[in-house]
């Protein structure tokens, strides 16, 4: 949306995510909790970053064919 800020995550932040990413691609309510608390984020990022990882590994999954 206009006038949100992309945010950058650090690479400790991008290591955890896609450490949780890897053990389920849908994340529940408490591990977002879990994560916002521990990566300082909100839980609207997190919701976020995992909806386009889906993305990414859905195109990714697509070009192997």
């Amino acid at each position: 949306a206009p006038g949100r800020p992309r945010t950058k995550f650090s690479s400790a932040q991008l290591q955890e995510l896609e450490r949780s990413f890897r053990e389920q691609r849908y994340i529940g309510t408490s591990e977002k909790r879990r994560l916002a608390a521990a990566l300082n984020l909100s839980q609207s990022q997190i919701k976020t970053w995992f909806q386009n990882r889906r993305m990414k590994f859905k195109r990714q999954t697509q070009d192997a064919r």
